[in-house]
């Protein structure tokens, strides 16, 4: 697509949650295609020593702001950051987020804020602010990491599930809007990925089908990232994954509820 091909030094992507994770082998995997990098991660988040390593690495130009996601302001100021240093945003990587776990009734508030800020509305408003100018690039990308969670509801993951199903009819709505455009919309909808503690002791933790499902940061980086370039609308990376998602189609909606207790919750 043309975008592989036209390269500018004023050019970049905006990748949030960039410190660990997906969102950090997205990162590498970009720089690796020659995409000079807007890292965004909260403070402490050693975010320049990492851009330091990705620029001597791929020769790319790697710029980081460390801000907190769910302050409310905090799109404006990367926008604000992105405009004062002349960086062209023509990929736009909403990929922080966060999982917790729990039975409604019992959520801690600052719990349930923190996934409604970070997987609802700091994607939102990023995509919201910085769509002006994706659509002024020759040919752009906004990339939204949903998850498998999205597309069927889980007991004890009820308000996760809920803002990943959010992410993935954001994208469908988004991308019938720019149709007409140069901007080109995807949802990525990977199944568990072990990027820290916590999540790998949730992997191990969980159903046999769940562990078997898990797949590292850099495979699903590796996966995403072609396809992205090639304007997929919905990817979901491995393939016992993509089994799942589409046995929510065929079984009766109370059996798949059935089976996500029953196949991804640990009974030990």
């Amino acid at each position: 697509m043309q975008l592989e091909m036209e390269k500018s030094e004023n050019y970049y992507s905006l990748i949030t949650g960039a410190s660990s994770g997906i969102g950090r082998a997205l990162s590498e995997e970009l720089a690796r295609r020659g995409r000079n990098l807007l890292l965004i991660a909260l403070p402490d988040s050693a975010l320049e020593i990492r851009c330091q390593n990705l620029s001597l690495k791929y020769n790319i130009s790697c710029r980081y702001l460390e801000i907190d996601l769910t302050e409310w302001d905090a799109p404006a100021k990367i926008l604000a950051y992105a405009l004062a240093e002349n960086l062209r945003i023509n990929i736009l990587v909403n990929n922080v987020g966060v999982g917790h776990n729990g039975k409604i009734g019992d959520f801690p508030v600052d719990e349930i804020k923190e996934m409604i800020m970070l997987n609802i509305y700091a994607a939102t408003n990023l995509t919201n602010l910085f769509l002006h100018d994706l659509k002024q690039c020759p040919e752009s990308y906004i990339l939204n990491i949903g998850s498998l969670g999205g597309f069927t509801p889980a007991p004890f993951k009820s308000i996760y599930s809920a803002t990943k199903a959010y992410i993935l009819f954001f994208s469908y709505g988004l991308s019938a809007e720019l149709e007409r455009s140069s901007v080109r919309v995807c949802a990525a909808m990977p199944g568990a990925v072990p990027s820290n503690r916590k999540m790998i002791e949730r992997i191990s933790g969980s159903g046999k089908i769940g562990r078997l499902m898990a797949l590292s940061p850099d495979e699903v980086a590796k996966y995403i990232i072609p396809r992205l370039f090639h304007g997929q609308k919905v990817i979901i990376p491995g393939m016992i994954t993509r089994a799942v998602y589409l046995l929510g189609f065929v079984l009766p909606h109370g059996f798949v509820l059935y089976l996500m207790k029953s196949l991804f919750i640990d009974k030990k």
